[in-house]
């Protein structure tokens, strides 16, 4: 069966993860769909151009939903970053609500029942919402979470440590936003607990994990590299049914709300939520940053 996968929003993000699919051959179909008139043409025309150069070929298509009824992935990047003040992601509510809104309906009537995976800010509300708006299960709908932040402690670990990025190991959980913490009762670097090492300095690397983000966006206003390559893994996962674990935004009845926490994800989506075993304070932690989501939640549903 053809791969398919969809992008909606070809912005910073959405455009970066398009060209990380064509170029890594991760589809057989890549719809890239934009409100912005003849953008999501230009951009495929463009992508279109990387072709004669790659060992794989993808059929690039441009805002036809009809395609996305037997999509494998959805990839949802729609929104506007331009209107994030004072590095406060829930600054996207109104302008991701509205995205959704227009996106959700679309998607429903084109038969879409793949796995949808989130990209847009505020993250964890944005999967909430979408859970609400779409005829799907649960399981069938995640998002970035805190992978990226996840992917952000592991690198000034490393950097602090002097070790590859790849010998760091543990997750950072809760909210994609101010309320992430950095779970350190699970971080081991080669293997080690690394709060075993005299170099751990714990509020100078939670910091950069949290801050990283606005160091980027500060001066170029967005990201993109990191969140694409992420979108991409996770839609691999999705493809492949891996079965491999991500600190994503999924849902969590405990709290009632998505949030980022361990998720093994495969062809349907979330296959299951290992158990975490956190510390007190880390418990604590993570329920505040449920309640965050929940309480900016409110605030969306406020704007219907």
């Amino acid at each position: 069966m053809a791969r398919t996968i969809g992008v909606i929003g070809i912005g910073h993000v959405g455009v970066t993860t398009s060209f990380n699919i064509v170029t890594k051959g991760l589809a057989d179909t890549l719809v890239m769909i934009d409100t912005k008139p003849g953008w999501a043409e230009a951009e495929r025309l463009d992508l279109q151009d990387s072709l004669g150069g790659l060992n794989t070929y993808t059929r690039i298509v441009a805002n036809d939903y009809s395609l996305l009824r037997d999509a494998d992935v959805v990839i949802f990047s729609g929104g506007d970053i331009s209107v994030i003040k004072d590095g406060d992601r829930n600054s996207e509510i109104k302008t991701t609500k509205a995205a959704i809104d227009d996106a959700a309906p679309k998607l429903t009537a084109a038969g879409f029942h793949g796995v949808l995976i989130d990209i847009s800010n505020p993250c964890d509300v944005a999967v909430t919402y979408w859970q609400e708006k779409l005829d799907l299960h649960r399981n069938q709908i995640i998002g970035t979470g805190t992978a990226l932040d996840t992917y952000r402690m592991r690198r000034a670990v490393a950097e602090a440590m002097n070790v590859n990025v790849a010998d760091v190991r543990g997750f950072n959980l809760g909210e994609h936003g101010e309320s992430q913490f950095t779970a350190w009762s699970t971080v081991r670097v080669n293997n080690e607990p690394v709060k075993a090492s005299p170099d751990f300095k714990e509020k100078d690397l939670a910091d950069a994990a949290r801050l990283g983000g606005w160091q980027i966006f500060n001066a170029k206003h967005y990201t993109n590299f990191g969140i694409a390559t992420i979108a991409c893994e996770m839609a691999l996962a999705v493809m492949s049914d891996a079965g491999r674990i991500f600190p994503c935004s999924s849902y969590d009845p405990q709290y009632g709300v998505s949030i980022g926490h361990p998720t093994m994800i495969g062809r349907a989506g979330v296959i299951s939520n290992p158990p975490m075993h956190l510390t007190g304070d880390e418990v604590n932690q993570y329920a505040h940053s449920a309640d965050t989501i929940k309480e900016n939640l409110a605030k969306l549903h406020a704007l219907d």
